[in-house]
């Protein structure tokens, strides 16, 4: 799919971010029938220009307004070399476990700066002026980690959700936050040979959220840490869902 405006690099919730529209959208239009807007949060050690080229590849509603922020934190990646990261990572408990063939269990763990991912992206979200059942939320890796947060916490459900590679955090008071969100439309993938974050975690998960009434469709893989085109057809058909705007009214 073509958009009609080249990418641009905007400031928004604080963040820099790179924003994209979809055909029959623009800054300042506000179509009848316009398209959500979906915010899409890179992975560990990326940055905003990761994902931004799914603009171009998921088949989402015209009008749909793509934002794909900068993670808030820098992290060294080697010589002269960074990423961006939403929470640090124990890269050292990290390797121990790849040469293990294990994986780490993150259900318990409550990195004190998602508070401050989360945040953010409340404010992102803030700044579009659109309510957020306008808005769909996914991300990838710890990207899908902050996008279950914000989902979960936020102050009214967003339009869906899509968690690629992520997995469950602070199971403690995610369990308890997931019934409040009954109905929400979820997607979510994961590859069976992902050496990073245990598919087993993954359905856990996937449990979880449709045990509280969330409504959800798993596409596991035979991939590892990845997004694969089954999961990105996944993704169009929720984003193909969403009806915004003056539509709504006629639904």
């Amino acid at each position: 799919m073509t958009a009609v405006m080249q990418p641009r690099r905007i400031r928004i919730g604080g963040l820099d971010a790179i924003e994209v529209y979809g055909p029959g959208g623009g800054p300042g239009e506000a179509a009848v029938g316009e398209g959500p807007i979906a915010v899409i949060l890179h992975g560990y050690g990326a940055d905003m220009t990761d994902l931004a080229p799914l603009s171009q590849v998921l088949d989402a509603p015209p009008g749909t307004r793509w934002i794909f922020p900068n993670a808030p934190i820098t992290v060294p990646l080697g010589p002269y070399w960074s990423g961006r990261a939403w929470f640090p990572i124990d890269m050292a408990a990290l390797e121990r476990a790849m040469q293990s063939g294990s994986h780490r269990d993150l259900s318990g763990a409550a990195p004190a700066e998602l508070d401050a991912a989360r945040e953010a992206i409340f404010s992102v979200c803030a700044e579009t002026g659109r309510p957020l059942d306008e808005i769909v939320l996914g991300g990838f890796s710890q990207g899908a980690m902050v996008a279950t947060e914000v989902a979960l916490r936020a102050p009214q459900a967003p339009a869906g959700l899509v968690i690629w590679s992520g997995t469950l955090l602070q199971e403690a008071v995610w369990r308890p936050l997931a019934p409040g969100r009954a109905g929400l439309r979820f997607v979510q993938s994961h590859g069976r040979g992902d050496p990073l974050l245990a598919f087993e975690a993954a359905e856990r998960l996937h449990q979880m959220l449709g045990d509280a009434g969330l409504e959800g469709r798993f596409v596991g893989f035979d991939g590892a840490h990845e997004i694969p085109e089954a999961a990105l057809d996944a993704a169009s058909a929720l984003l193909r869902t969403i009806v915004v705007g003056a539509a709504k009214e006629g639904r």
